[in-house]
């Protein structure tokens, strides 16, 4: 007979009948395989549970504990349990319950067990804007220069009354001013948010939900701006704003959903986010058609000023969120806090992590509170290993004492500055994580599709137009029609990403799909782009087949990929910092290539940029084919595990890969594939 609490909070009893089922197994802390949790006993369990006041019965929180220390040993035991009665309505009705030790668990509690470890992504998804922002710029691109009297060849022949009309007119330098203004954002995003995503989180103590909440706020203000402007410098000054909240939604976001999601449908979760994106592009692609049908000489204030909604959904939806239990934990160290404080934020940590599991009784939770501090003590001292700065403020323990010390030791904080060092200055995991996020993300920019992005109408027009000159508002409809097709062919193939990407080794699967797929299909579209001095409907439908291919390829990889790595490869002690530094390296990326694409279109012609991105993609695919850890169906903390392995070993293991695999697929043409050839 056990006591336990139900889901209000009432203590009540069970006795095991005369037909209970019993799966025992001994309460030994060498028994249980699952580390961080080897060793832990009940006395440990109890420490933690006391001196956190936290708020569950202190026997129910020891067998939560218990339970996902032994979870490799039970699980087979009580699903071969289960499978004896699956011709059963319903198998836990021969009550089959868990016994470690003297510790007996209830019917519920060993049900909620089964089904936490054993459902599937599906089963764990039920029981559980800023594309817009680019669209609207990628829309407004078309007027807004030339209403603001800085006319432009990328813009077309409407809104005389606004255009110049001197044709002495320095149209190159208004292009470089266009390419600017659509730049700012990354570049301001780059930059701010690398400097105040971390204070905003820490030392401000907004927390994800705060920090995400503060981005919408600076979007809102931003969009609303652009749209009133009534001169350039304006318009730059809101878009500079605006790359302030693109940044924290960017950084803050992707660790949000990796922190609080379960690892089985961590990636899908992650790719929802990307996925909406990818819808805010489209539908911010279609609401740009409409309101250029509405006014054609103003109707690039009414793109920005639609960019609102989002906004407002943002702000509005994350005040409902759960706060993130791993940020929680982490700040329970502050500098600032005293007892009462960091129990506060402990507890605060155990309800939020309750919230999201959302089962009747919180066994499971308690286990996973008490594993996830445990990590967090590893990660401190592996940063006191590595760093001698970090190793002042937490000072190692004697060797002999650290297997002791890591299940009962309190969370420390680590200081700004240790962590940068430990970013920069030191060799070891987190430069090897820095290295991974830095591939993937600066992939992104090499692969081309922003450039597709910033100038569409540059090549939409030279291939549909054929010609570089204004274009009239009847032909300015079809182009944003041809930029709406391709982002909504972006947002339907994400879709199909998110039964793959949870897989084991799903990430880089995905990636070596995609990277050579995009080489392929701009050098197709290179081809092609050639025969269209003289064109036909059916050269004309070949380009923009391989374009749409190559948007295919990006969308089933590296388009989701990219910010899922990046959010997934850092610890928990400096995942604002490395993600905002990640993010840096996309934005700015992504800067330079809005500044510069007009140049690269001028003097490369539409087959040079075409032909030089899809050398820059097979670059980008081997970096992260080097530097990018396999990542799929494990703890968040596992995939940091991962990384423990020299940049150099693996560019000498990755050279010798490639190498035997080309050799191999030689040697297997050459014998007519009588010979194996291993795909990569």
């Amino acid at each position: 007979m056990t006591q336990v609490q139900d889901a209000a909070g009432h203590n009540n009893k069970e006795v095991a009948g005369p037909f209970t089922e019993w799966v025992q197994i001994p309460d030994n802390p060498d028994v249980g395989r699952r580390l961080p949790l080897h060793l832990v006993e009940e006395r440990h369990a109890v420490e933690f549970h006391k001196r956190n006041q936290l708020p569950i019965e202190k026997h129910l929180f020891v067998r939560g504990v218990l339970a996902l220390r032994s979870q490799d040993l039970i699980e087979p035991l009580l699903k071969k349990q289960v499978e004896s009665h699956k011709n059963e309505p319903n198998a836990f009705n021969a009550i089959i319950r868990l016994k470690i030790g003297k510790h007996e668990y209830t019917k519920l509690e060993t049900e909620i067990l089964y089904h936490a470890w054993s459902r599937d992504r599906r089963q764990t998804i039920r029981s559980l804007s800023r594309g817009w922002d680019q669209a609207a710029m990628a829309g407004a691109a078309i007027e807004v220069m030339n209403n603001l009297g800085r006319p432009t060849h990328t813009g077309p022949s409407s809104g005389t009354t606004k255009r110049a009309t001197d044709l002495n007119i320095d149209i190159d330098y208004n292009t470089w001013m266009l390419g600017f203004t659509v730049g700012a954002p990354f570049f301001a995003g780059a930059i701010l948010g690398l400097i105040i995503t971390d204070p905003i989180t820490r030392f401000w103590g907004f927390g994800r939900r705060g920090a995400i909440c503060v981005a919408g706020v600076f979007s809102l203000i931003s969009v609303v701006g652009c749209a009133s402007a009534h001169q350039w410098k304006h318009l730059l000054g809101f878009r500079i704003l605006l790359g302030a909240g693109m940044a924290g939604k960017a950084s803050i976001v992707p660790i949000l959903l990796s922190e609080t999601s379960p690892k089985n449908v961590r990636g899908i979760l992650l790719v929802f986010w990307q996925l909406f994106v990818a819808f805010g592009l489209a539908v911010g692609s279609f609401a740009n058609i409409i309101v250029y049908r509405i006014d054609v000489n103003s109707s690039w204030r009414y793109m920005f000023i639609a960019a609102v909604i989002p906004a407002l959904f943002l702000i509005s939806l994350i005040l409902f969120s759960p706060e993130s239990p791993r940020w929680l934990l982490k700040e329970s160290g502050g500098q600032k806090q005293d007892e009462i404080g960091r129990q506060k934020l402990v507890q605060h940590a155990f309800l939020s992590l309750i919230d999201l599991r959302g089962e009747p009784v919180p066994i499971v939770a308690a286990g996973e509170i008490y594993l996830m501090h445990t990590r967090l003590i590893d990660e401190q001292y592996h940063l006191a290993k590595a760093s001698s700065s970090a190793a002042r403020l937490l000072p190692l323990p004697e060797d002999d004492s650290i297997p002791e010390r890591r299940l009962c030791d309190q969370i420390q904080h680590i200081g700004w500055w240790p962590r940068v060092k430990l970013m920069f200055f030191h060799s070891g995991l987190m430069r090897r994580a820095h290295l991974a996020a830095f591939a993937v993300m600066i992939s992104q920019q090499l692969c081309g599709i922003n450039l597709l992005a910033f100038i569409s109408d540059t090549f939409l027009r030279a291939s549909i137009f054929h010609h570089n000159d204004a274009t009239t508002p009847r032909q300015n409809m079809t182009l944003l029609g041809f930029s709406c097709m391709f982002m909504s062919l972006n947002f339907v193939t994400t879709i199909f990403v998110l039964p793959y990407i949870d897989k084991s080794n799903g990430r880089r699967r995905l990636l070596n799909i995609s990277f050579p797929g995009m080489a392929l299909s701009l050098l197709f579209a290179a081809i092609v782009l050639r025969s269209l001095h003289n064109p036909s409907t059916g050269i004309i439908a070949a380009y923009y087949i391989f374009l749409g291919l190559f948007t295919i390829a990006y969308s089933i990889g590296e388009g989701p990929a990219a910010f899922v790595i990046s959010a997934e490869v850092f610890p928990l002690v400096n995942r604002e910092l490395g993600m905002s530094l990640a993010v840096f390296w996309n934005f700015l990326g992504a800067g330079l290539l809005a500044v510069i694409s007009p140049w690269l279109v001028k003097y490369l012609d539409q087959l040079g940029v075409l032909l030089l991105f899809s050398g820059l993609n097979l670059v980008a695919w081997f970096i992260c084919y080097w530097l990018v850890p396999d990542t799929g169906n494990e703890d968040l903390e596992d995939v940091f595990a991962q990384l423990d392995i020299t940049s150099g070993f693996l560019l000498i293991y990755t050279i010798k890969t490639l190498w035997r695999r080309a050799t191999g697929l030689v040697e297997y043409c050459l014998h007519r594939g009588n010979k194996p050839w291993l795909v990569l």
